[in-house]
Formats: C-alpha cells, structure tokens, sequence
C-alpha cells in the first residue's frame, strides 16, 4: 500500500471523514463513557477563533494515530505551520495543533514558571451548517489493553472526563508534551456522544519556525519559456532560472506551483546533471511546511506500488538534462522526488515519479477527446447518480495544455447540463466547469485526469461531455463523446451473463450475422424476457 498522501479539503469536510470513518476500526473497542452535558462543555460559542497578544510563527510537530480506510494508522513527524499567541495574565494560546484537524481554533493554557499548562477538555470546533451537528473538543485518551470472553486481545480509548496537559519549556522556547506516549493519547472527541473520533498524538513538541523558503537571488531572470512536467495525459508549466552552477525550478509540484526548488548542474558535453539536495524548505502548503524528501519506489507481486523508508538525507536527487533534445528526465526512475510534511516519514503532498520535463515552443492547440465515460446509477439509494470520465490535458498534437484555459461541458440527452448552484453546493450555477474544479459534489481527482460529476435526475438516455480550450484568445473543442446508457446497461447484461440473446441488424432491418463498421441496431433478449434495443456505431 502506498504510504500516504495528504487529502486536503476544506475544513468541515475533513473533520466529517474523520468523524464517520471512525466507525470502520477492526477490532477496536471506542468506549463512549459520557456525553456532552456530563463534561460541563457549555455552549460550543466558547471556541477560540481570535485572540489578542504578541504572536509567533511556531512548527507544531506530532505523532500518534489517525483513522484511514484500512482502520487506525500511525504517522510520525507531522510538521504543522502554525501560531501561539502570548496574552496577557500569562494566557498562551495554541493555534490548530492537530495536523489531520484543521479546526481554525485556539487552545488555551497558563503559564507556570517553565511550564504551560492546558486544562481540557476544550471545544475547537462546531458547524450545523450541512443539517449535521459536527462538533469536537480536546481531551486526554487512554489506551486500555484487555481481553474479551474468548480471550482475543482488546483495544479501548477512553476519553477523560477532565484532564491536564502540561508542556515543559526549554531554554529555546521548545514546548513538549509531557505524560503522552504509548498508553496516553491527547485526542479529538465528538461533543455529541463523547467519543474519541481516531485521532490522537502520542508525541506534541511546539517550536519556533524560522525558515525562509527557497527564493531565486534578486536580479537573477527567470525563464518562463514553456518547460512543462508531464503527467498522466496532463502537464503544467514549470519556470526556470540559473545562475551560475545553481539553478532553479518554480512549479514541480502541481499543488505548489509558486514554490521554487533549487539544485546544482554539472555540464558534460552534450549532457548535464542536475542534483537535487533533500530537506530543502519550500514552503508552506495549506497549514503544512513542505520540505524535498526521497523515497524509494517499490512494487509487490500484485503490481501495487508502495513506499517504505525516506532516503537519508545525504541522498542526492539527480536529473539528466539533454541538451539538444531539450529534456530533463530523473535518472533513476525508482527514486521518487517528495514535496513532504514529515522528515521522518512520506506524508506527501505531491510525489514525482519518473520525473520529465520537456521544452514546449507554444501552449496552442485541440484538446484531445474525452474517454473512459462511464454511469453509475444510485438514485433509489443516494438521490442521485454518477457520471465519470478523464479529460486529457494534452492537445492532439500531444503537447500540453495549461490547465487554467481547459474546462467542459457536460450534456444530458444531448441538451448543455446546467449545474445549478443550490444542488452542487456552488456560489453560482455553472455551465460550463473549469477543468480542475475539485469541490464537495464536483470531484477532479489528485494526480489524475479523472472527473466525477453527480447527475440529480431520473430517466437519462444520453450522457456527454466535451472539452474546451481558450488560448491567447483562441478557443478550441474536443469532440462530444457521448455513452447510451442504454447500450451500457445491455453490455453490463452481456458481462453478468444475464442475456440469452443478442442480434445485430442493419438500419434497414436486415439482420447481419458478422457485423463490420458500421451502424447497427442492436438487439438484447435477456433472461426474464426483458427485451432491449439500441443503436451501436462500430468503427
């Protein structure tokens, strides 16, 4: 399994996966001990949101557990950017201190000689604003090992009613956690039932950040002459700048297209070689300090690519630059490039695989069509459906196209969808969506052309989406690819083994026993007696 990369969304959808994923723990016993009234929370208005003082920039580190699809996961070193804010009365205040919790909220504690005391528990978060009260406090978790009546060993985290957590400060200002470790947990709890959601640090350390991300020298010009990195059926611009022996990459990250890398060349001939340093600061990433990390990429009997260990930080990335032809491409295609939130662990952001660039004169272009449509029907259950499809970034010609000037149009029974702002959760309705639109309904996938777009309606035949380009002023389209969906449900039939029959006729009615291209009418008999026709151009 691949080590993890970081979903960012927004905040009350982060909490809400949390929240609901915590019921998918195998063999883990989550005991509810109390409710909301019993803690003496009060009113969830008693959340921190802003403070007054003198503030710092800080790196809150953790490490502890989280919950994944596949149950509880450990994770070390995660790195947050973050702030404490000194008030006054010896008042401190600590701002998100969770890395998979973006709450936007403040903890409170007390200054006592060398030590910071927090009294818990303490409300971070509340939102009704989805019809589901969602809301969370802090407090300390116990792990409890037992057994049960057939002697199979038990886990259970029981969130304490009242609690303190004390940090001791060294003499630069370091503030760690004192108590936490293997059998005690600093948790996120549900206010509503009072349970520990799946996330708790074994590990809390608060200190000052004062790094300066990587920056191109003044003076120094940068090149914006079309290098793109390439990915799977899409790319995006990267610039360039040298100076001297150092050069310098902006936009090796997709999520971090501001973000400069900066690396050393060593020229041979025709030939250079780039390398890259690990551990490099890049910047800051939605609440996360992102630093160069290498992994190694590995592969199990299943093809199922995974990452083990970082390399260790005198490891070198190197590139190998073509000079005639152009190219930079990595010179060990298992040695992964990571823009990573942990020096211990990969926790990433963006991982660079088999890393190319290639220099690209101009932008212009078609974009290639769309494939791979495919529907999904959900109505009697979920309200609605879902049409997927993957849109190429790439033109025709095969060169790629800057992501900002593609979007799509999506038709229903060859009419233009309109996605109207109060179904999908959008500020306006929309018929036309930019290409890498990723929000609560309309879903682009990370790393991936892949798009995922509900559709609120019954009794659909035709399903369509076409790409669209403007550049410099000049727009180009793909071709409308459409699905029947009633061809897809008969050939769904056909790989169920469910049709007894199936005949092929001309548009004269004729049968054809060996159909060639050509447009054909299609005729489905399945085994209730259901009969199904449709028409299937093959090429």
């Amino acid at each position: 399994m691949r080590k993890k990369l970081l979903a960012f969304g927004t905040a009350c959808m982060a909490i809400s996966g949390l929240a609901a994923s915590s019921q998918m723990v195998p063999d883990v016993n989550v005991v509810s001990p109390m409710r909301k009234i019993a803690l003496g929370l009060g009113s969830m208005t008693d959340i921190i949101t802003s403070v007054e003082g003198e503030k710092k920039d800080v790196t809150v580190t953790t490490s502890g557990l989280t919950i994944s699809f596949a149950g509880l996961e450990a994770y070390s070193d995660q790195m947050i950017a973050s702030n404490v804010v000194y008030g006054d009365d010896n008042e401190v205040y600590i701002y998100n201190i969770f890395t998979y919790l973006p709450t936007n909220s403040y903890i409170k504690g007390i200054m006592d000689g060398d030590k910071l005391v927090i009294s818990l528990p303490q409300a971070v978060y509340y939102d009704d604003s989805t019809g589901m009260i969602e809301a969370y406090y802090y407090t300390l978790v116990d792990i409890v090992e037992g057994v049960d009546e057939d002697g199979y060993p038990t886990t259970s985290y029981i969130p304490r009613e009242k609690s303190t957590l004390t940090f001791s400060i060294d003499e630069f200002g370091t503030m760690v956690a004192e108590d936490l470790g293997a059998n005690l947990l600093l948790g996120a709890v549900d206010s509503e039932d009072g349970s520990w959601i799946g996330l708790g640090a074994s590990y809390l350390s608060i200190s000052s950040f004062d790094e300066e991300p990587v920056e191109v020298p003044a003076g120094i010009e940068v090149s914006k002459n079309y290098w793109t990195s390439v990915g799977n059926d899409y790319g995006w611009q990267v610039n360039f700048a040298q100076d001297g022996d150092d050069i310098y990459f902006q936009g090796l990250s997709e999520r971090m297209p501001e973000a400069w890398v900066k690396g050393t060349v060593e020229r041979d001939g025709n030939t250079a070689v780039i390398s890259i340093p690990q551990d490099q600061y890049v910047g800051d990433f939605r609440g996360y300090h992102i630093f160069i990390k290498c992994v190694e990429m590995a592969t199990d009997k299943d093809g199922n690519i995974f990452y083990d260990d970082l390399m260790p930080s005198d490891y070198v990335y190197q590139l190998v630059w073509d000079l005639e032809k152009q190219t930079i491409s990595a010179k060990d295609s298992s040695m992964v490039l990571l823009f990573n939130t942990s020096m211990k662990d990969a926790y990433f952001v963006n991982d660079l695989i088999d890393m190319k660039l290639h220099h690209q004169e101009s932008f212009a272009g078609v974009p290639s069509n769309p494939y791979g449509l495919a529907f999904e029907d959900f109505m009697d259950d979920e309200g609605f459906s879902m049409f997927s499809f993957y849109l190429p970034g790439i033109s025709t010609e095969g060169d790629c196209l800057l992501i900002e000037d593609l979007s799509y149009v999506i038709y229903v029974d060859d009419e233009v969808w309109t996605l109207e702002a109060e179904d999908y959760d959008l500020e306006e309705s929309l018929d036309e969506i930019p290409w890498n639109y990723n929000g609560y309904w309309i879903i682009k996938n990370y790393d991936s052309p892949l798009h995922r777009v509900p559709l609120f309606v019954e009794g659909i035949t035709t399903l369509g989406v076409q790409t669209i380009y403007r550049y410099n002023d000049v727009e180009t389209r793909s071709d409308i690819v459409s699905i029947n969906l009633e061809e897809q449900d008969a050939v769904a039939g056909i790989e169920a083994g469910k049709v007894t029959e199936v005949k092929y006729y001309d548009p004269a009615g004729r049968e054809v026993r060996d159909p060639g291209a050509g447009i054909f009418i299609v005729r489905v008999v399945c085994e209730d007696g259901t009969v199904t026709s449709f028409k299937k151009v093959v090429h």
